[in-house]
């Protein structure tokens, strides 16, 4: 097997894991802050917490795209990403006050893992790497928001979900775009 595979190969299996790792995390959290409000469940709080480190991750990887990027189609999608996911997380984080949700402030462990190895990308290599981790992070997202959207608790965090999703399929599909130029 040629190296280049394998150290791909490896890198996708840690940004597995640290995803994992965090998405256990914010759970946990999610539970000690539904124990304060008691009308919003584990799952939801768990949702707001992943949505919010998610849409933040959004935005600062958008911003690096902007500046790293070498392709004006690709700053174009980076600067979308900025404005929509830059909104749904001021709406988010307004959601999160009035649950009585503290949002993290700052992004996970995985999403730190792929902005650092993004940072160190200029021009095509950073092109292709930012798009390859935009399409991976909205499939997710997408998974995650139809989840909520379909079996949230909370009619307002269920409600934003939905709102979104459409947002999130449309960044999917514009990024699929990306790849195939």
């Amino acid at each position: 097997m040629n190296r280049a595979f394998l150290g791909s190969a490896l890198s996708v299996l840690l940004i597995v894991g640290c995803a994992e790792t965090q998405r256990s995390a914010d759970t946990g959290v999610a539970a000690v802050r539904a124990q304060t409000n008691p009308t919003l469940s584990t799952t939801d709080a768990a949702f707001m917490t992943t949505s919010a480190r998610g849409g933040m991750a959004e935005v600062q990887l958008g911003q690096l795209a902007q500046r790293n990027g070498r392709s004006p189609a690709v700053k174009r999608f980076a600067a979308r990403m900025v404005e929509d996911h830059g909104r749904a997380n001021q709406e988010m984080m307004e959601m999160a006050r009035q649950k009585q949700v503290t949002p993290p402030s700052s992004i996970g462990a995985d999403q730190q893992q792929v902005y650092d190895r993004l940072a160190a990308l200029r021009g095509v290599a950073f092109d292709r790497a930012y798009v390859q981790a935009m399409v991976e992070d909205h499939q997710e997202d997408v998974r995650a928001y139809q989840a909520e959207a379909q079996n949230g608790t909370d009619t307002d965090v269920k409600a934003f979900a939905a709102r979104e999703l459409p947002m999130l399929q449309e960044h999917l599909r514009m990024a699929q775009a990306l790849t195939r130029r």
